[in-house]
């Protein structure tokens, strides 16, 4: 149920972006999402598709999510690599490294419109 509130929050952002870019449309909408959060991509499209059904910019845009690796660097040997799954092993030296907690859950990449 935390995907509605962060979908307001999406929401509330996006209309700040559309005033201060005087936007008419938005088509498409590009997110990251931390492949480590517990956010469901279908359940931010549900409640932003209801939220958004007469927003006359936001209405019928499409959402886009990526799940992209995390990079982190080693805490042995220094070695920057991308995070795909846990346990975060380095692939140099093989030392076990956690994973930074203040990584964003989800991120708005990219905005198109007219």
């Amino acid at each position: 149920m935390h995907e509605y509130s962060i979908t307001t929050s999406i929401i509330n952002i996006l209309d700040k972006i559309i005033k201060e870019k005087s936007l008419t449309r938005v088509e498409r909408v590009d997110f990251e999402i931390n492949r480590f959060s517990s956010i469901e991509p279908q359940s931010i499209k549900f409640y932003f598709d209801f939220l958004t059904r007469e927003h006359k910019v936001l209405k019928n845009a499409k959402l886009k999510f990526l799940k992209p690796g995390i990079k982190i660097k080693c805490s042995s040997c220094g070695n920057a690599y991308k995070v795909k799954s846990l346990p975060a092993v380095c692939p140099a030296c093989l030392s076990f490294n956690s994973i930074n907690a203040d990584i964003d859950d989800i991120k708005i990449k990219t905005i198109l419109a007219d």
